[in-house]
């Protein structure tokens, strides 16, 4: 006699959390945003730096 194994559906939500465990994100993140990076004005920061630099160089 065979045995027959009753298969238990999943919903979506449940694979979409098994499949973040196993790619190793935890459960707090999950749907949370990546904070922002502050904005940096490169521009800003090289003037800043050539004014810092421009001594003399005896």
């Amino acid at each position: 006699m065979k045995s027959s194994r009753t298969k238990i559906p999943r919903t979506n939500g449940q694979r979409k959390r098994e499949a973040l465990l196993a790619a190793g994100i935890a459960p707090s993140q999950f749907g949370k945003r990546k904070p922002a990076q502050p904005h940096r004005d490169r521009k800003h920061e090289a003037a800043r730096g050539q004014r810092k630099h421009n001594g003399d160089w005896d």
